[in-house]
């Protein structure tokens, strides 16, 4: 996708053009638009709203009542939570800040993309309605561009749900509590007076409408370039009002963040190798400065169509009139609203998957963990990239491509800004590691590197997922009817249910659309009731498959240490137990039984094991897992009918390691 002046604001041209001073000085309190049923409301008195509130009040009596606490006690405690949890404004910190980041983005970035048209419709979107901004979240920059974006065009600057780990970083928490942050918890289920403040607290936001509240839908930042499973509770604080009555509708708006290079990549890529990420702290942030002599390419964002809640919950069938005889401060969510709002997460998500971009450097990834050894000549990523740019707009996907650039020119900017991944050797391209690894120890020590690469390979993965599935289901087949076909789409569909996103209400018709779609395209012929590929599309079919292979082999590995185990593990929880099988990875890696570097992430291992959760090969207790072994086969043998297994490893025995510590560097 080519970026035009139709289509895409250059976030960063009127900043080069003009002073920052000036800018962060520009006066637009008349400009913003503004909500017809707005309430105005300062710190102090959204702050006595919560306190005073009748679900505070009445969760305060609960607490009372079943724990004999003194009711004055919980209220101090009630006080300190909301002065640790609640946002407020200073214009001239916004200003500071404005200016601070004016600067910080043009050193990082080339340009920073901004969707026209979203802008448009989310200017128009404020007036009839309070407006619920969720953005993907792949960085921390996410928030800082949002709110930075907001007051450049002269939009209200949102209010912030920030997890409490920024709450710990002197001088940067005050800074962003300012611009709007307000801090929660990364868990809080169990605590009913926290759980109260926070609802009553989230709430008065959005019914006020005086400002749009963000929060992020997956929760965290996903570290593998998917999409984590969303989130519901937030969106359930959100959506309650509207159940009962007390706004006319909310505004969704999903928003697309697209980074040509993350930030974090490396800090991300050590996380799912099992190295715990630093903590949040101001001198962190200091030391962190290096970054400026880095290129981090582009942005592109793409605020999507605003969603009704209203007419979503009109076309779903949810009843609301059963609220109208309950007190609306005891928070109730039935089990069709909670069935509503999970489906709404995912179709949230759906949408801002529709609208990702892609660089060339994640077509030019896909193709590097595809090539034996990790690299290939020149000349052949040149012809494959042309080739894999065609085929993948052709699905869907958006291709940030240079306008005018030949993909010789388009490969040396990538490499420009990946350069320690990836590099040219003479008339090839390979990984910026060293090739010869001996021990399962130096396989750690180099394996950043991979699973950078696996998760720019993985952005692909939203818009080519369907087909790629639909592909696998003819591995092993010369011919299949659709019957046959969706059988094996509909294992694999539950297989991935961590991995990919799919809505529960959609699945044949997401098969058989992409069906239709690789039929149009003549990659797939039909021939009376049989369906095959063609010759045309066998190129692209095999690419698809190998896009999902590291994933199907880690499973089966899984499952073949899982059958190497005693049928009881106890005091063994998931999270141990996919350290164990990291370790095992590592040393198959090693001795060179294994050549897939992405089957040593935390968040795959993980997926696995959740996975085999679902389908029944494990069984949870209080007292640690237990394998079902007919179960754990019947799966790995499924799973062997999609890929070529290494010849190795249906003969050698697994380690019967239980537990083992997280991965060192």
């Amino acid at each position: 996708m080519a970026q035009s002046s139709d289509e895409y604001l250059d976030l960063l041209e009127p900043r080069r053009n003009q002073y920052d001073l000036s800018f962060a000085l520009k006066h637009t309190a008349s400009l913003l638009p503004e909500y017809q049923y707005v309430t105005h409301m300062t710190k102090a008195e959204i702050r006595t709203m919560v306190l005073k509130s009748r679900r505070l009040k009445h969760t305060v009596e609960e607490i009372v009542a079943s724990n004999g606490r003194q009711e004055k006690d919980i209220y101090a405690e009630a006080e300190a939570i909301l002065d640790e949890m609640a946002h407020e404004y200073s214009l001239n910190n916004i200003r500071f800040l404005a200016y601070i980041f004016a600067k910080t983005f043009k050193k990082l970035y080339g340009h920073i993309y901004v969707s026209k048209t979203g802008l448009e419709k989310l200017r128009k979107s404020y007036r009839d309605s309070p407006v619920v901004l969720l953005p993907t979240h792949r960085s921390y920059v996410d928030f800082l561009l949002i709110s930075y974006m907001m007051f450049e065009y002269n939009l209200p600057l949102p209010y912030i749900a920030a997890g409490a780990d920024f709450n710990n970083m002197k001088f940067v928490n005050t800074l962003l509590r300012k611009a709007g942050a307000f801090y929660i918890r990364r868990s809080f289920g169990a605590d009913k007076l926290y759980w109260a403040i926070f609802t009553e607290y989230v709430q008065i936001l959005v019914i006020n409408g005086e400002a749009p509240l963000e929060f992020f839908p997956e929760g965290t930042r996903s570290r593998t370039g998917k999409f984590l499973p969303p989130k519901r509770g937030l969106l359930q604080v959100v959506v309650e009002p509207f159940m009962k009555g007390r706004v006319p509708d909310i505004s969704l708006i999903p928003i697309s963040i697209s980074y040509d290079r993350i930030l974090e990549e490396t800090l991300h890529s050590r996380e799912m190798l099992g190295i715990p990420k630093p903590k949040e702290s101001t001198s962190g942030l200091f030391k962190a400065s290096s970054i400026f002599q880095e290129n981090f390419g582009n942005i592109t964002v793409h605020i999507g169509d605003p969603v009704s809640l209203k007419q979503m919950s009109l076309i779903s069938g949810v009843d609301r009139s059963v609220h109208s005889l309950a007190p609306r401060f005891i928070f109730s969510m039935n089990a069709q609203e909670q069935q509503f709002v999970q489906e709404l997460c995912l179709s949230i998500q759906l949408m801002q998957q529709r609208h990702m971009v892609v660089s060339p450097w994640v077509l030019t990834a896909a193709l590097l963990v595809m090539s034996p050894g990790y690299q290939t000549s020149l000349q052949g990523m040149y012809s494959d990239m042309e080739w894999l740019k065609g085929a993948a707009t052709g699905l869907g996907t958006k291709v940030r491509w240079p306008v005018g650039k030949t993909v010789k020119s388009v490969l040396e900017d990538v490499l420009a800004v990946h350069h320690a991944m990836a590099v040219v050797d003479r008339d090839s391209i390979k990984l910026n590691v060293p090739q010869n690894v001996a021990t399962a120890e130096e396989v750690m020590e180099v394996a950043t590197v991979y699973i950078m690469l696996g998760a720019y390979r993985n952005q692909l993965l939203p818009s080519l997922a369907q087909p790629a599935l639909v592909s696998l289901a003819f591995c092993g087949l010369n011919a299949a009817t659709k019957g046959e076909l969706f059988a094996q789409y509909q294992f694999l569909v539950t297989l991935f249910n961590r991995e990919l996103t799919f809505h529960p209400k959609t699945t044949v018709d997401d098969f058989q659309s992409t069906l239709r779609k690789l039929q149009n395209s003549s990659f797939i012929s039909v021939t009376g009731l049989q369906y095959s590929i063609t010759s045309s599309g066998e190129r692209l079919t095999s690419f698809l498959c190998n896009l999902l292979h590291p994933f199907l082999l880690g499973y089966w590995v899984v499952c073949r240490y899982l059958l190497s185990c005693p049928a009881s593990l106890a005091s063994v929880t998931e999270q141990s137990l996919a350290k164990t099988i990291q370790k095992e990875v590592a040393e198959l890696i090693a001795t060179g039984d294994l050549k897939s570097y992405d089957i040593l992430s935390l968040n795959l291992l993980g997926n696995a094991i959740s996975s085999l959760l679902q389908l029944g090969g494990i069984k949870r207790s209080k007292s640690g897992l237990t394998l079902i072994e007919s179960e754990i086969t019947k799966t790995a043998e499924k799973i062997s009918e999609y890929i070529e297994l290494p010849a190795s490893l249906l003969t050698k025995p697994f380690a019967k390691k239980l537990a083992g510590p997280a991965a060192k560097l």
